[in-house]
């Protein structure tokens, strides 16, 4: 919603008397003292005291060189971020007057522009450039009206410019009513602001990148405008004589205006384009922009860069336009978020705020905690703000720009210099945590000075004294999503990043891996640690280097958009924490974690990568059942990367094809789909419990390749909802990833796999019970079995008879059959004419895919479970107690399958997954006891 902001004017003059003016004793010390690195820890320190020039204040300083702690009291960044909101505002509005003609004692109203669906809606960046056009109507019925921009204005290097989401000289050429006549005087204002000038005025105008087409008839549309506004009064150039590489030199004239769009022609590259452009307005040379159609090409993306405007989206999904509009609705706008902002820095430097954090529980806050819009929105809008700007690694403070993003950044350094963990929601006070958590949404990575957080919580250390920086390279083949780099940054220490090799693979580089949910800051004495310790991903091009600076440092990570490809970094400034690749790595890994240099470390096989705290690792390979660090690799290999997804019914790089899954599949002709990825494990604190699933996903335990947990958590990455009958609990597919895994190292090392329990036994005694009632199908859906565990033990009682009857040579691959088939199901069910030629290899041939698409869970179940046991499961499962349609069971009857007898498979509570799987079959008759 557009609200006007008249209190900035007042602000202003409040700011003149109630500020402070930094000179009470409390900033005695920064007055005296400048921040300079120092150290062989390459840590900031104060050097010693030298009296800062007589014309830069301290704030200005802080501002030009990055260090917050130059200014002792943080309010001062607050009142000149209000001041310089003021100024803005002012120097906004006297664009505006200028295009609503205001400023010439007149008001336009009533403005009617129909951009078409073919326009680019718009966002202005605060601090370089304003909205001066707004939409207000849909133009088509069934649309919602709403405001959104659709022209910014701005000035740099003293070149004035202006971008518009569509061409209103085509519109207006191609459909007259497009544009009514105080649109026109609007855009006659506007080349009145750009140029300096007035009407009557002679202009040469450089026309560059306008597209000549059917539906854009940008060139010819552009003249007739400008021939029939200023008569006699404008020269351009021939059609296309001044794009791509002609543009610099058609520019070198000093024409009173550019008037270009992001049409392509042969030669006309964006670099070679937008640096001409550069080169012009350093000169004084204005800009009008016209986009051209809803998307964006590399021109437009490269122009929208320079000119510092964000592209919102393609106006053809929302149809919106100017209808009636008044020019002077602008006046005096600021935008939400800044407004948003605003308010939470002034509550800040008051310290009033009316939020209840005891209305917050872990991850959420009531809306009685008055925390959304008290805080949430406000730094959540930060946060975004800053992180477009740090992904393209813009340093904000090599910059005479930016001014208001260097106030926002310098006030969180200030509060996180102060910070100290733990804090707690009840018992710290409310201005303290808040504080604390504003400098924790409120980070940025691509600046040099980023004070290390002295306070870093359980994260661990925030000074490295005794450790050596080094430069590393570092080879690595590229995998989805992401890799460790194997090297360490130091809190507020510089690393240079340099890509060395030429892959065709998009990578980034990121600092750590942690959740940020995984900070519990709401929880009892939970805020422990700062918020968001893993970091945005900054893009690395071949040739590039980058410079980053974390406040809180952390193992750095590469991400990847495609595999196997190599990729080469050059890491500076940097260590080498406890890191394991390779069984070389085995006494130089323990040595490192002994030496506690580090509070991480990470292990990292093939397709699988640990990243754990030192103290968590250490507990990981003093487990007995590893004797080195490369047992557990090996490990991790077989029962983490390869056997589960084995189950899973993929293929790929590590992981066996078993027989009973792929050359099931193959004889189907399913395509059995390949998964070629890295994950990962957080062994830290969980995200939700006490372990949380996710890629990574994370835990309070230390890393066990066989441990129930770290299997369970794989696990919900893998399990498929169908695979549930109805009215099951969701943990019901969960654990069978673990259980195999569990079972297949019992049967290859003969260690005890800590199995988890399972009564099986009362299982036997309530099926046997039902046997003896008169309708044995009802009395066991009356016991509403539908906890995890019943689910679990049903489906192992399931892949024990596939086992006994020869199905498969290991029941519980009888489960990876039904991945594949749920797989092939989804893939058929896109058209009627890709399904109607499948359908029948899958089991289905009875079923129109509509009636698929509509069928039951325990139907599909039915049909799916009976072609993949290759048994007919009907009286099997209404033994306990499914039921399911005629037609389901009409289905699974024509397919001609044996039934599968009833039998259930005695096994002790945890003997399931060693030896006595599938060894003790008892009759279900109502009569047999249990054997055991």
């Amino acid at each position: 919603m557009l609200r006007r902001f008249i209190f900035l004017i007042i602000g202003v003059l409040l700011f003149g008397c109630g500020g402070s003016d930094g000179s009470d004793s409390k900033s005695d010390q920064g007055s005296a003292t400048t921040i300079t690195p120092s150290g062989d820890d390459g840590s900031q320190s104060e050097a010693d005291a030298s009296p800062l020039p007589d014309s830069q204040s301290r704030l200005e300083q802080a501002l030009s060189s990055g260090h917050a702690l130059l200014v002792a009291d943080p309010n001062q960044f607050i009142q000149e971020s209000r001041r310089y909101v003021a100024e803005l505002a002012v120097e906004y509005d006297a664009i505006k007057a200028q295009l609503s003609g205001v400023s010439d004692g007149q008001s336009l109203d009533g403005l009617y522009w129909d951009p078409t669906h073919d326009a680019a809606l718009l966002q202005a960046q605060f601090g370089f450039n304003t909205p001066i056009l707004m939409t207000n109507k849909a133009m088509v019925s069934g649309y919602d009206d709403q405001k959104m921009t659709l022209g910014v204005a701005g000035e740099q290097s003293s070149a004035r410019y202006a971008v518009l989401g569509s061409n209103p000289f085509r519109t207006s050429f191609m459909s007259p009513s497009s544009v009514n006549e105080p649109m026109h005087q609007w855009l006659d204002n506007l080349i009145g602001w750009l140029t300096h000038s007035t009407s009557g005025n002679k202009m040469r105008v450089v026309l560059a990148q306008l597209d000549q087409s059917y539906y854009f008839k940008d060139e010819q549309g552009t003249r007739a405008w400008l021939d029939a506004r200023y008569p006699g009064q404008v020269s351009y150039n021939e059609q296309d004589a001044c794009d791509g590489q002609a543009l610099a030199a058609c520019l070198s004239a000093d024409p009173d205006l550019l008037i270009l769009s992001q049409h392509s022609t042969a030669g006309a590259s964006a670099q070679v384009v937008t640096s001409a452009v550069k080169e012009a307005m350093a000169r004084g040379i204005p800009v009008l922009y016209l986009h051209l159609n809803g998307h964006m090409d590399p021109l437009g993306e490269a122009l929208f860069e320079l000119l510092h405007v964000r592209y919102v989206g393609d106006n053809y999904w929302r149809k919106l336009g100017v209808d009636g509009w008044d020019a002077t609705t602008l006046n005096g706008y600021l935008p939400e978020d800044i407004q948003a902002q605003q308010t939470l820095l002034a509550r800040f430097e008051s310290g009033d705020f009316g939020v209840d954090l005891s209305q917050c529980d872990d991850k959420t806050c009531a809306a009685a905690s008055q925390m959304d819009g008290q805080f949430y929105q406000a730094v959540t809008s930060i946060q975004q703000q800053l992180m477009a700007l740090d992904r393209q690694n813009i340093d904000l403070f090599a910059s005479e720009d930016y001014r208001y993003e260097k106030l926002l950044l310098l006030l969180a350094d200030h509060y996180r210099h102060h910070v100290r963990f733990p804090m707690d929601k009840l018992t710290s006070a409310d201005a303290d945590f808040l504080r604390a958590y504003f400098a924790d949404y409120t980070q940025y990575y691509s600046r040099d000075v980023n004070p290390a957080q002295p306070d870093l919580g359980n994260f661990g250390r925030s000074t490295f004294p005794n450790v050596a920086r080094i430069t590393q390279e570092v080879t690595l083949n590229a995998k989805r999503n992401f890799r460790a780099a194997g090297v360490y940054a130091f809190p507020g220490e510089t690393v240079v990043v340099t890509r060395l090799d030429d892959s065709p693979v998009a990578t980034a580089v990121a600092f750590n891996t942690l959740r940020s949910g995984a900070t519990h800051e709401f929880s009892d004495q939970g805020y422990k640690r700062p918020k968001f310790l893993t970091s945005p991903q900054f893009p690395l091009e071949p040739g590039q280097s980058i410079r980053l600076t974390s406040a809180y440092g952390g193992p750095l990570q590469v991400h990847f958009d495609d595999n196997d490809h190599s990729v080469r970094l050059r890491f500076e400034n940097i260590g080498l924490h406890p890191i394991w690749r390779g069984s070389e790595d085995n006494q130089t890994f323990i040595d490192a974690l002994n030496a506690d240099q580090y509070d991480w470390a990470e292990l990292i096989t093939a397709g699988f990568e640990v990243h754990s705290t030192a103290n968590k690792m250490k507990e990981s390979l003093n487990a007995v059942t590893w004797p080195t660090p490369a047992d557990m690799a090996m490990a991790t290999e077989r029962y983490v990367s390869n056997l589960p997804h084995a189950l899973a019914g993929f293929q790929g790089p590590g992981i066996d094809n078993i027989s009973d899954i792929y050359d099931f599949g193959q004889a189907q002709g399913w395509q059995i789909d390949t998964i070629d990825m890295v994950k990962h494990m957080n062994a830290d604190q969980a995200n939700c419990g006490y372990g949380c699933s996710g890629n990574p996903y994370d835990a309070y335990w230390a890393f066990n390749p066989v441990g129930h947990g770290d299997l369970h958590e794989l696990g919900h990455g893998l399990e498929k909802s169908r695979s549930r009958f109805e009215g099951w609990e969701g943990h019901a597919s969960t654990n069978f990833y673990s259980y195999y895994s569990k079972s297949r190292f019992y049967q290859e090392t003969g260690q005890d796999p800590d199995c988890q329990s399972l009564d099986f036994k009362a299982l036997f005694e309530l099926l046997q019970s039902s046997r003896n009632q008169p309708d044995p199908q009802t009395f066991m859906q009356q016991q509403n079995l539908t906890g995890w565990s019943w689910g679990a033990r049903i489906y192992i009682q399931m892949m024990m008879s596939a086992q006994s009857q020869h199905v498969v040579s290991n029941g519980w691959h009888l489960l990876g059959r039904l991945h594949l088939l749920e797989r092939e199901f989804n893939r058929l069910d896109n058209s009627v004419e890709v399904w109607n030629s499948g359908r029948a290899s899958i089991g289905f041939a009875q079923y129109t895919l509509d009636e698929a698409k509509a069928m039951s869970r325990n139907d599909w179940l039915l049909v799916a479970l009976s072609k993949v046991a290759t048994r007919d499961m009907t009286a099997y499962l209404e033994m306990w107690g499914f039921a399911f349609s005629d037609k389901a069971k009409l289905q699974v009857s024509s397919n001609g399958y044996a039934a599968m007898p009833l039998q259930f498979f005695a096994t002790s509570e945890t003997g399931y997954c060693t030896t006595e799987f599938a060894t003790r079959p008892v009759n279900v008759d109502g009569i047999a006891q249990w054997p055991l």
